[in-house]
């Protein structure tokens, strides 16, 4: 119908699955470590995928975005290396807002060349690979291919989600099962108010009673005012999760928060 209304669609779309960070002069450890993951995989590389006349800044943090996994490339280069740390801290807080969209892996070259200190911040507490000084990546490329597999089962799972609250949004707002919709929408609450509304028929129930004590007018009233009130904000907490949930459906029909 005309009055429907329009839902764009999720705008995190991935084109790359691997994001390569490196120091500059680690560029021939991620070239190799890019023909270790290509294919099947997908991954940026700065040097070879830039193309010529492109404003680096903004091309290498889209990219970055529309990653899956950023792999760091640590090595004792990176403390002097300052746009690989940017790309590690933009790393770091993607991961934070969303792990399931984004992944940060970091791939320790010649680790006993670096200092606990050079470890840049975020990086510490990761699971990490490590590489010798021979420099196979053949088992890193391994490891590295199955955590996409598990990232790429997280963003299938997210697909899902986001059809399923696209077509309940649809329901509600259109001429659809509004009923179907607002179960669907609420699905993340459910239990939560499930009990509420048991607490709320329990409320309603003993106010019902009270109003018909026979005796004691003082205290049916007391009860009367007590049982209603809690009436009241039953209702309004199960309104406002009700509302809360549709909000939140429609985020992550948008493709602005991860329903997965």
């Amino acid at each position: 119908m005309a009055d429907d209304p329009i839902i764009p669609e999720p705008s995190n779309t991935f084109e790359w699955d691997f994001f390569l960070a490196h120091a500059g002069p680690d560029l021939d450890i991620a070239r190799t470590l890019k023909r270790a993951l290509e294919p099947p995989a997908k991954a940026f590389l700065d040097d070879e995928d830039l193309v010529l006349g492109d404003d680096f800044d903004s091309e290498l943090a889209e990219a970055q975005q529309s990653s899956l996994i950023s792999i760091v490339i640590v090595s004792p280069h990176t403390e002097q290396a300052y746009y690989q740390r940017e790309e590690i801290a933009a790393a770091i807080q993607m991961s934070r807002d969303d792990p399931h969209t984004h992944r940060v892996v970091p791939l320790f070259f010649n680790q006993d060349q670096i200092g606990s200190r050079q470890i840049p911040y975020g990086l510490r507490l990761k699971h990490s690979l490590r590489v010798a000084g021979s420099g196979d990546l053949t088992e890193a490329g391994k490891r590295l291919l199955e955590t996409l597999s598990l990232m790429k089962h997280y963003e299938a799972k997210k697909a899902d989600v986001v059809a399923g609250q696209r077509a309940a949004i649809t329901k509600i707002t259109g001429d659809g099962n509004t009923l179907a919709g607002i179960a669907e929408v609420t699905r993340f609450v459910r239990p939560l108010l499930k009990t509420l509304l048991i607490l709320f028929v329990i409320a309603v129930g003993l106010l019902m009673a009270s109003l018909l004590l026979p005796y004691f007018a003082d205290v049916r009233a007391l009860l009367a005012t007590v049982l209603g009130s809690l009436c009241a904000l039953l209702l309004a907490s199960m309104l406002w999760l009700t509302a809360r949930s549709f909000n939140y459906a429609q985020q992550i029909a948008q493709g602005r928060i991860n329903g997965g």
